[in-house]
């Protein structure tokens, strides 16, 4: 039988997806392609292409030259390509625009409130120690402080934020540590973030540097771009009042 108890066998607790970083890619890789070329001049597999013998055979006459393995045997390598400049990983296309809309291009802040940054990355904080009930009362907590205290700055918000998340998440830091990524969990945390994404990275004026508006296109997933607003502010001016603002 398939089950059977002389069949082992594990529970599955957990899965996570990640992205390599470049640092890995050039750890696991084999082979830098830097021939575009997939043949010579006579029918040969060009060196440093993707036809690589160091990448696997690509037929049943040829043996792989990392894992000496025939065609059926070799389960291939990884090869990468060196790029001269930063591309951004298109499965995070949308993410990108969101950031970059919600982003002011002249002094480089986010143009969202503070406030939301903060209760976002507590919620969340609270989320990860399964404590579903108060990712409710950290916002009900915040609009409480900000109707005493409308002029409330945001190292005063994140401060009173973080005080709330400790109180809830200090009761039980051991058990915390077994908290299973439970679907309702899941779910709202995705929830959380894709309404921040929704609500508050929006193009809006830039509260810092007082900036307009800059619009942001995207062109068939592939390019953004960008107009720049009616008198905007140049790099030596917007230094100035970046100076300023951090000196208040």
């Amino acid at each position: 039988m398939m089950f059977g108890k002389e069949v082992p066998w594990r529970r599955l607790e957990g899965m996570s997806f990640g992205m390599y970083s470049a640092e890995e890619i050039r750890k696991l890789s084999v082979k830098v392609i830097t021939n575009s070329r997939f043949l010579d001049a006579v029918g040969n597999v060009a060196p440093n292409s993707l036809y690589d013998l160091a990448l696997g055979p690509a037929d049943n006459k040829e043996v792989c030259s990392t894992c000496c393995q025939d065609f059926n045997q070799c389960p291939g390598h990884l090869g990468h390509v060196e790029l001269p400049l930063p591309v951004y990983n298109p499965l995070f296309f949308d993410k990108l625009y969101l950031l970059i809309r919600g982003s002011c291009l002249a002094c480089h802040m986010l143009t969202c409130p503070r406030a939301a940054i903060h209760l976002l990355l507590n919620q969340l904080k609270l989320l990860d120690h399964g404590a579903m009930q108060q990712v409710y009362q950290t916002e009900q907590v915040l609009n409480q402080y900000l109707e005493e205290n409308p002029k409330a700055t945001g190292d005063e918000i994140e401060q009173v934020l973080k005080e709330f998340t400790d109180t809830v998440t200090g009761e039980d830091t051991e058990g915390s540590e077994n908290i299973k990524p439970i679907k309702h969990l899941v779910e709202k945390k995705s929830s959380l973030i894709n309404d921040f994404w929704r609500i508050h990275m929006k193009t809006r004026k830039c509260p810092w540097c007082r900036s307009g508006r800059f619009t942001v296109r995207r062109e068939h997933n592939s390019k953004l771009i960008v107009t720049m607003p009616s008198g905007a502010q140049t790099s030596d001016s917007t230094d100035d009042l970046m100076a300023e603002r951090e000196s208040t």
